[in-house]
């Protein structure tokens, strides 16, 4: 074999060496078995850790929605003309509104008697309604009352829902933590601006006896709520 040829060879004496010397051999194995170990905890917490969070994503982590209410009243008497027609406006500002709370929906009751006075007088016939404002609100929901009307004096009962899902009943929701499950609860904005009641009024008089007139009063109610959220 030429001097080149053995240069070329790889000399393993030194890794030979290696093997055959006992303590390098037990340090070795030590490693080795502490690389396993390491590894096999790491897997086995990767593993833990993906389930945790794959739950999470997926709404394993349930939480009780509940409101906290208050509400702000107007209330406005008007006495109006058969064949009047009018329209009342209140404004709901945004300063009025309590830290932390938000509207909900906005109740109207509209009440009157027959006030004439004449006998056998039948009562009046009214009639209301919530016209669209620029108020942010859920004009199309199918539980709103935006119009009624009553002809035997009985009250008239409006509502309008403002802030989206709110029914002022507890709610069952999904998330990783309080924070995000509120967020859709604190969305600013919803039932703030001008909430308008137009009547309309018809009168019923007794024959030969004329009742031109009468008195409706308007009661609204802003419903306020503020909620929390508990892990269920």
């Amino acid at each position: 074999m030429s001097n080149e040829e053995s240069e070329a060879e790889f000399d393993f004496s030194g890794f030979t060496e290696l093997l055959d010397d006992r303590t390098s051999n037990i340090v070795m194995v030590v490693a080795l078995a502490l690389s396993v170990v390491v590894l096999a905890y790491t897997t086995l917490d990767l593993a833990n850790l993906n389930e945790e969070v794959r739950g999470l994503v997926e709404g394993d982590n349930n939480w009780d929605v509940s409101f906290e209410l208050q509400s702000m009243t107007f209330q406005e008497t008007v006495v109006m003309v058969d064949g009047e027609q009018r329209q009342l406006d209140f404004d709901v500002d945004p300063s009025d509104v309590p830290d932390g709370f938000r509207v909900g929906e906005i109740r109207a009751i509209i009440t009157y008697g027959e006030t004439s006075g004449l006998p056998a007088d039948p009562a009046d016939s009214v009639a209301a309604n919530v016209p669209q404002t620029g108020m942010q609100a859920q004009w199309g929901d199918d539980n709103n009352t935006l119009s009624g009307s009553s002809n035997d004096a009985s009250d008239i009962e409006l509502l309008l829902r403002t802030h989206p899902g709110f029914t002022g009943q507890s709610v069952n929701a999904s998330g990783l933590n309080e924070y995000q499950v509120l967020q859709p609860w604190l969305v600013e904005g919803f039932g703030t601006g001008t909430f308008s009641v137009v009547l309309e009024l018809n009168t019923q008089s007794p024959p030969f006896l004329n009742d031109s007139d009468e008195e409706i009063v308007v009661n609204v109610e802003v419903v306020l709520f503020k909620p929390s959220a508990t892990p269920v």
